[in-house]
């Protein structure tokens, strides 16, 4: 496959924006569901592991909100780079082909690597898109 070139770097938010605010409200109720458990908690309960639990909990969501709300993806002249919870990168001599899909406020471009491996990069701005496009686009000849 012959790549598209991108002498600017194409970078932007892994996720649109109705994709963090749907996240934003998911995180939101369940917050708020886990202060009503808390104060519902019964007392032999809570001291023993319920806080701990809950703690950890809602630790980890919100270490994975903010990374999903922080992941950005760049499309550039070495390759597709995303930055999240793991880092992914894809460069251009790895790449076999490629293809645009999902819903519109989700967009993924999933990707098969030279060892056979599918990689997903999320697209969440106008850029973005048109550049997992072009890059379909050039798998497809």
């Amino acid at each position: 496959m012959t790549p598209p070139e991108f002498p600017q770097p194409v970078s932007g938010p892994a996720y649109g924006r109705f994709f963090r605010l749907l996240a934003t409200a998911m995180v939101l109720v369940v917050l708020a569901m886990a202060a009503r458990a808390t104060l519902r908690l019964p007392e032999d309960v809570a001291a023993a592991q319920g806080y701990w639990l809950l703690g950890i909990g809602m630790l980890a969501l919100l270490a994975s909100y903010w990374v999903l709300m922080r992941s950005t993806t760049t499309i550039d002249a070495h390759g597709i780079r995303q930055s999240g919870l793991t880092d992914k990168q894809v460069g251009w001599h790895e790449l076999r082909s490629a293809r645009l899909f999902g819903p519109p406020f989700a967009r993924r471009l999933m990707v098969h690597t030279a060892n056979g491996r599918l990689r997903f990069f999320f697209g969440g701005s106008p850029e973005l898109l048109a550049a997992f496009a072009r890059i379909a686009q050039a798998s497809k000849t």
